[in-house]
């Protein structure tokens, strides 16, 4: 089996989703750490800051901050307030973590404006892949300019291909896959489903169960790799 890294990014718009993503961020939202929740609540604490402020709204302070030193004016509800990527290693992984999270972080910084802009980077080891959340603000020339730092899909295509030079490849993590269709992509759908009744994995019992779902159905690559599992080259 090859094991991959990838990186997943989305905008988040409108006031308070910064806070929100922190606090999910820094465990702080008890409603994730029941009984059957993805999270296992006595890993919490071997998780890890590598960057910014402990608590929640000290995050979104920060980012108010640097805006209002910047001039910037009050945004639409629609905005592009900041941007979340999340960095996934397999299950399992003996990649030293601290490092390679450490050059994800470093990454991100240099193709999203600078260290500055990262608002946080919150290593997660208390579910079954470790993971790195970053939120950066998309703060360029005294402007929040999110929608162009998102950019394209030729702009994602480069950010996935650089990521894999300049991180991934150097741990020897294989390149991710492009996204699937047809049969390839039904048979990586239902290994990952295989895979998690296999293990009992509490994601299908879940409240959250129909949107991971419907995360898996469009993206099965990134469940897999995830998951540590093998990726359908091709149809059968």
């Amino acid at each position: 089996m090859s094991a991959s890294g990838f990186f997943k990014m989305q905008k988040l718009k409108g006031s308070g989703k910064v806070l929100a993503a922190s606090r999910h961020n820094k465990r702080l939202i008890q409603a994730e750490q029941g009984a059957d929740s993805h999270i296992d609540a006595t890993r919490i604490c071997l998780n890890l800051s590598l960057h910014g402020h402990d608590s929640p709204e000290a995050v979104a302070g920060h980012a108010r901050a640097l805006m209002a030193t910047a001039g910037v004016r009050p945004q639409k509800k629609n905005a592009v307030l900041a941007l979340e990527q999340i960095f996934s290693l397999p299950a399992n992984t003996d990649i030293d973590l601290k490092a390679y999270f450490s050059d994800c972080l470093h990454w991100a910084a240099r193709n999203f404006g600078g260290l500055n802009n990262v608002l946080s980077a919150d290593v997660h080891l208390d579910e079954s892949a470790p993971h790195l959340h970053i939120l950066i603000l998309p703060l360029i020339d005294g402007r929040m300019n999110g929608s162009d730092l998102f950019g394209n899909r030729q702009r994602l295509q480069f950010l996935q291909n650089d990521f894999h030079a300049a991180v991934a490849g150097r741990y020897g993590l294989v390149k991710a896959p492009a996204r699937l269709q047809g049969q390839a992509k039904d048979k990586t759908v239902q290994t990952v489903i295989n895979h998690l009744h296999a293990t009992n994995d509490t994601a299908l019992t879940s409240e959250l169960w129909p949107l991971i779902r419907d995360w898996l159905a469009r993206d099965p690559v990134a469940c897999a790799q995830v998951l540590g599992l093998d990726v359908a080259k091709t149809a059968d």
